[in-house]
């Protein structure tokens, strides 16, 4: 039901832009499914040309697709039925998909009333920093969903705003945290955020990152020291939460810190956030996974399991993080593969299939952040839009409707 029903609405929420005689039928479903999974990759190279209501849409299709159809379903509907947590699980990202309440539905409704609260407090304050009304709405659906569609061309880069930008790049770590962690901090449980392991990972690797990548930029391009942090940090920030707003063409920027935001495309946020990626959660259980198997090297004999916080990681929630990040990199290398037969580089072939499948947009060499995916044979495009629903819905979702298997069921 989960993967049937986003394909069709994604065909649905392609009409608009066909309708319109804005694109054709394979650009307009490609935009439409890069809007509603957040990737933010986009086929239109003038979006300020194009009419307010396509933008408008453009941009709403990431604000309904970053919470999920799901989620809202379920908060919606009270009498959805036995299936209810089965779908909720199908949608929502990261290994486990625990609920802060005993009920779905009221899980369900506090996401959303966070979602829809950290919206209504961006949209006012990027109106204090002097956006109309319009770009305020539209860049909050972007920054909250983690999508990345702007109403600008220059993106974020085009307001030459320093409030505007620290504002949205606080709000993106917002997003790409744990909404979970959001519920207990407001039921006055602010602990539970800075025990969190999860969290402390993404907050060091979004520090650790934005510092590089500021000093590359600041000693090896002599940019004052001020606007490297600036730049250094937004750009980092936008990569690893996978929004893809940019304030600068980073593709100019020393090839460590094009290495270090594109090893951060896979990487991606937290578990139970609008952020796309393998997830911060499955990258430390790998990690610790592999510490401990150096481990038993030296003492074969060690009994230690491998914790998370406060808890003991069970062997099959181990297999199956080591099973999905292998899945993902089988994935993501044949439909790297399948997308060099159309004529690509190799540097835009990875980085667009990576960049689609982590829902961040921006890529590297021809897909850069100066770039859109117009120039793409249809084909291509087609295997990136499946790319990204894949991406959204955690790869299983989608790839079993492929297996013979799950129809003779």
């Amino acid at each position: 039901m989960v993967g049937m029903g986003w394909m069709l609405i994604c065909l649905a929420g392609a009409l608009p832009f066909v309708f319109s005689h804005t694109l054709g039928f394979v650009d307009a479903l490609f935009e439409c499914v890069s809007g509603f999974t957040g990737a933010g990759a986009s086929v239109i190279p003038d979006i300020e040309s194009v009419s307010r209501g396509i933008v408008f849409w453009r941009s709403f299709t990431h604000w309904l697709g970053g919470m999920g159809f799901v989620v809202l379903y379920i908060a919606v509907f009270p009498l959805l039925g036995v299936g209810a947590m089965q779908l909720y699980q199908a949608e929502a990202p990261g290994p486990e998909k625990d609920k802060v309440t005993p009920r779905i539905r009221d899980t369900a409704k506090a996401m959303w009333l966070i979602y829809l609260g950290l919206t209504s407090v961006l949209v006012i304050l990027l109106l204090v920093g002097g956006m109309n009304l319009f770009d305020a709405l539209c860049h909050s659906f972007g920054s909250i969903a983690t999508g990345g569609f702007s109403t600008r061309n220059a993106s974020i880069g085009a307001y030459q705003s320093a409030y505007i930008e620290w504002v949205i790049l606080i709000f993106l770590c917002l997003s790409a945290t744990n909404f979970t962690l959001h519920y207990f901090v407001l039921r006055g449980r602010p602990m539970r955020l800075l025990r969190d392991p999860e969290w402390r990972f993404f907050t060091s690797l979004v520090v650790g990152v934005s510092l590089i990548c500021t000093v590359l930029v600041a000693t090896q391009l002599r940019e004052p020291f001020w606007e490297a942090l600036r730049h250094g940090t937004f750009v980092a920030v936008s990569t690893i939460t996978t929004t893809g707003y940019v304030t600068a063409d980073y593709e100019v920027w020393p090839y460590l810190a094009q290495f270090l935001l594109f090893t951060c495309l896979f990487v991606g946020g937290s578990a139970a956030s609008t952020a796309g990626g393998i997830k911060i959660v499955r990258v430390l259980v790998a990690l610790r996974h592999v510490w401990r198997q150096l481990a038993l090297v030296v003492h074969p004999r060690m009994v230690s399991p491998i914790r998370l916080g406060e808890r003991v990681l069970s062997v099959p929630l181990i297999r199956g993080v080591l099973a999905f990040i292998g899945l993902y990199m089988a994935v993501f290398g044949i439909s790297a593969a399948g997308l060099s037969l159309t004529g690509l580089d190799l540097p835009t072939a990875l980085s667009a299939v990576v960049a689609c499948m982590s829902n961040v947009g921006p890529g590297l060499a021809d897909v850069g952040p100066t770039d859109t995916y117009a120039a793409i044979h249809p084909a291509g495009k087609l295997l990136l839009s499946f790319c990204m629903l894949a991406g959204r819905l955690e790869l299983y979702t989608v790839l079993l409707l492929f297996t013979p298997r799950f129809w003779r069921r």
